[in-house]
């Protein structure tokens, strides 16, 4: 299940007292209660233990709105996972799993000998972190429980079979392909595309003086290209890495694959700019036999089974349960009702954005094949994660095939946060990284709100550069306050 939660809450407690002077009254802590799972609760003071640390951290890095967008999703995020160990523990309790003392000595001792503690340490230990050794065996003893009901319920007749594996291997055998490679160090000069005849010259003067340098001294390329170079891997002695034949245009390719290993080639003039090329060292081509990659594939392909299989679990279990949420720290901070409150008490369902293709509609045609990626978050500046790069094919088309071998937290978007984007970007050998525009989740969450029957929706990028098509999927759910008549 992907986090949805987000934003916390200042401490609440009163001082009560009774029969006596307010001085000499003492005071009683009424907790705050944000969740009930069934006939369990959670408190605030449980949440806020558990996010303290990670609290300060965020504090420490972000201020204003960006702030209360991370403590936001951070928060709730934390709620979201007390409420699945509330479940899953209340589900150990009702088919009757539990964890034997025997079972817990042995754990415990495990992660006295991992941490090379002797066991009348472990007390002061805890202590020093303010925490109790009856805590720690209580949690000890729930982390167990959890793993021995998961493994009944989840990864119980959960496989993965040799046929599985070999048609994986087929319908991804280039990802297992280790083509003839060669590493390539490049030094750039870019030419921005109306450039002055003046500008050129001063790109192209740089390129010959470089070139004069590097010239039969291989050993001081990456050196030179530190000093010199304008391209983005300058940084890295213009290392671009191992580029395989298929990646690049023939006429491109053809240069590279036929310079002598530990050679410099003459300057090259493209679109894009001057390029002064090394070649320091080749990889032969050839692909790895599915004897020698298979257990990687089953344990690939098991992860991935026992991930999804998870996530229903979870959902059947919030399903079967009941469900009360009352936590809005936005207001608490704000002061302010309205939009968050409705979002926390009024929720019934689960909406899931699927991406299933990806159209790049105007190319670089610079060098050769393009790959494709995108980032997630709320601005260029806040990028938190980045897709793998993907090859798209001669139509310049990523289909769900290429897709669905990313991460799914790189294709698949539930309940997201409309106050996000995702940042899509070329990448081209040699040459910078082009960005090509954003997807709004407020946009797609809008379209689908203007028509909710539809199966799939597709968006052009802000750039009018890409479009991405998602497959829409809404779910029933009762992870928000909800009647369980209301669930069918």
């Amino acid at each position: 299940m992907i986090a949805r939660l987000a934003s916390g809450i200042a401490a609440i407690s009163l001082l009560l007292s009774v029969g006596a002077p307010l001085a000499a009254a003492k005071p009683i802590t009424i907790e705050r209660i944000v969740a009930k799972i069934n006939e369990e609760i959670i408190t605030l003071s449980e949440l806020q233990d558990l996010v303290k640390d990670e609290n300060k951290k965020i504090r420490g890095k972000f201020t204003g709105k960006e702030l209360e967008s991370r403590l936001r999703e951070m928060e709730l995020a934390a709620l979201d996972m007390l409420i699945e160990e509330k479940l899953i523990l209340q589900r150990a309790k009702d088919i009757d799993v539990s964890v034997k003392e025997k079972e817990l000595e042995t754990a415990i001792q495990v992660v006295l000998d991992r941490n090379r503690i002797q066991a009348d340490q472990l007390g002061p230990f805890l202590a020093a972190e303010g925490r109790s050794l009856d805590s720690f065996r209580e949690k000890m003893r729930q982390s167990i429980l959890i793993k021995k009901i998961e493994g009944r319920e989840v990864n119980f007749r959960l496989s993965v079979s040799e046929q599985e594996v070999a048609d994986f291997y087929q319908a991804n055998i280039e990802q297992f392909r280790k083509g003839e490679a060669r590493r390539i160090r490049q030094i750039f000069f870019p030419v921005p595309q109306k450039a002055s005849k003046d500008e050129d010259e001063e790109q192209r003067a740089k390129a010959s003086a470089a070139f004069k340098r590097v010239k039969g001294n291989g050993k001081d390329f990456a050196s030179i290209a530190k000093k010199v170079s304008e391209g983005p891997a300058s940084a890295r002695g213009g290392d671009l890495g191992f580029i395989k034949k298929g990646e690049l245009f023939p006429e491109f390719e053809k240069i590279i694959f036929s310079m002598p290993v530990g050679k410099t080639g003459e300057v090259i003039r493209t679109k894009a700019g001057y390029h002064i090329l090394f070649v320091e060292s080749e990889r032969p081509g050839k692909v790895t036999t599915l004897d020698l990659i298979s257990g990687r594939i089953r344990n690939r392909l098991y992860k991935e089974k026992r991930a999804k299989r998870h996530r229903e679990w979870i959902s059947e279990l919030k399903r079967a349960a009941f469900l009360e949420i009352d936590f809005n720290p936005q207001a608490n901070r704000t002061e302010a009702k309205g939009s968050f409150e409705a979002l926390f008490r009024d929720v019934r369902e689960q909406i899931s954005f699927k991406l299933i293709a990806v159209q790049l509609l105007k190319s670089s045609d610079v060098i050769g094949r393009e790959k494709m990626f995108w980032t997630y978050g709320s601005s260029r500046r806040d990028e938190r994660w980045q897709s793998e790069k993907l090859k798209v094919d001669d139509k310049l088309f990523l289909g769900i095939d290429d897709i669905e071998g990313l991460q799914s937290i790189h294709r698949e978007f539930v309940n997201p946060d409309p106050a996000t984007n995702l940042y899509i970007y070329e990448h081209n050998y040699l040459l910078p990284n082009s960005y090509l525009g954003k997807v709004s989740f407020a946009d797609l969450i809008k379209e689908f709100s203007l028509s909710p029957k539809k199966k799939k929706i597709g968006l052009v990028t802000d750039e009018d550069r890409v479009r991405l098509e998602f497959e829409v999927k809404v779910e029933k759910t009762r992870s928000i306050i909800a009647d369980p008549k209301e669930i069918k």
